[in-house]
């Protein structure tokens, strides 16, 4: 089995359960937001569109020496900004640019799904921006809870009560 084939996650405890977070070569690949189970964890993990891979690897140390202490301290409602290397290379080009687009949104702020779409080369493509985000295997790292129908919250994979708990914490009250 070749090490680059391999997919590697470690458990992370916060505050409101159980995340994932999941990397490739370095990059990170998948976070799943907290869950009340390990189960449930990574049931949520298995249903992502992921890098190509051989193997699931459980590890106990992360790539990354302070990501934990981020997650820990967002959850906690401090203003965290993520910088660590991603892999999203898995995804056809426009998904690949809403979620390069997304990830720049910063901490506090919201878009809506037309004004991500306008940033895109496809500056109509409003429904496409919501299906892009629904694919998004890193939440939190790459912000989809930050971006928003124009006149409601939208949508969002893990519930829109997570995402209302997720602008909250970052002192955005819709």
């Amino acid at each position: 089995m070749r090490k680059s084939n391999s997919f590697f996650y470690s458990f992370l405890s916060t505050p409101l359960g159980t995340a994932i977070i999941g990397w490739q070569n370095d990059l990170l690949a998948a976070f799943v937001l907290p869950q009340p189970t390990l189960e449930e964890a990574f049931q949520y993990l298995q249903s992502y569109h992921l890098p190509h891979h051989d193997s699931f690897i459980l590890e106990t140390k992360l790539p990354w020496l302070d990501l934990s202490d981020k997650v820990n301290a967002y959850f906690s409602g401090e203003k965290v900004a993520f910088s660590e290397p991603i892999i999203i290379n898995q995804f056809p080009n426009y998904t690949r640019q809403i979620l390069d687009i997304t990830k720049n949104i910063p901490w506090g702020e919201v878009k809506t799904y037309q004004q991500v779409a306008q940033l895109s080369s496809q500056k109509r493509a409003y429904r496409a921006v919501g299906q892009a985000l629904h694919r998004n295997p890193i939440p939190l790292i790459i912000p989809c809870h930050r971006v928003i129908a124009k006149n409601s919250l939208g949508g969002f994979g893990y519930g829109l009560n997570w995402k209302l708990r997720l602008l909250t914490l970052e002192n955005i009250h819709l």
